[in-house]
């Protein structure tokens, strides 16, 4: 009889092997690999995340990031003296595009109502965003300095990310670097 329950001992750890690798598969799968995806740097020529999702401060509606596209972000602190010294940069790209404020907007990282005056100070009629989740949104579009340029194209992808103080003429192409939607595709 020890020799049979052997066999069955044996069979029985070599089933839970099994389902203990079944299972792990499982929750790599279900769990581990969408968290990896979710957390995971866009880069440019990537699709931006539709679960992306900014305020816009004046009115308080809600929209998704890749909604908003053809556009160019200037992502900032209203606290931040390199964004105030890349917006005359910016004023400068918007009075000689055509158009030009419906095709850029700012996103605030910062809280509290500074941004608003801010954005009114600096940047005069362009439209006023923020994330939702702030650390959500720097991780995923790789903002790890502001300010931060980010284009975003008419599918969705992001153009290009540039970090700093720019001078005008690199506002300029950064401006159109999202150009206008194509007649008949949507916004």
């Amino acid at each position: 009889m020890d020799r049979n329950g052997g066999a069955a001992e044996t069979v029985l750890n070599l089933l839970t092997v099994l389902a203990l690798l079944l299972a792990g598969g499982l929750i790599a799968r279900d769990r581990v690999l969408p968290w990896i995806r979710e957390h995971r740097q866009v880069d440019p020529g990537d699709r931006v995340p539709g679960s992306l999702l900014l305020r816009n401060l004046p009115t308080g509606d809600t929209v998704r990031l890749v909604d908003l596209s053809p556009l160019t972000f200037l992502v900032f602190l209203s606290t931040c003296p390199s964004c105030e010294r890349t917006t005359p940069a910016w004023r400068e790209a918007l009075r000689a595009a055509e158009p030009g404020p419906e095709r850029f907007a700012a996103i605030s990282l910062g809280a509290g109502s500074g941004a608003v005056d801010w954005v009114a100070k600096e940047l005069p009629g362009v439209r006023l965003l923020e994330p939702l989740d702030r650390s959500r949104f720097a991780i995923r579009l790789g903002i790890g300095v502001v300010p931060t340029v980010i284009a975003i194209g008419d599918d969705g992808r992001l153009i290009e990310r540039r970090e700093g103080v720019l001078e005008p003429a690199e506002a300029r192409a950064l401006l159109h670097a999202s150009p206008p939607r194509a007649p008949g595709t949507g916004e």
